[in-house]
């Protein structure tokens, strides 16, 4: 499943701040990562989604 339990909320966070930083961008851009993880999860990787987000929230 991830490096720590995760639950709904800490993947909804994730993408919550993955909408955020797309500054209200490329809305299909968000989509292709929220979809690109999706797959990760449905295929049975490893997903640390504390770093994950904490990645989205620094400024680049």
């Amino acid at each position: 499943m991830s490096n720590y339990e995760v639950g709904a909320f800490e993947a909804l966070e994730w993408a919550w701040n993955l909408l955020r930083s797309q500054g209200g961008g490329e809305a299909r851009e968000a989509a292709v990562h929220i979809q690109e993880m999706l797959f990760t999860l449905g295929s049975g990787s490893q997903v640390n989604f504390r770093l994950k987000t904490s990645a989205l929230r620094s400024p680049s």
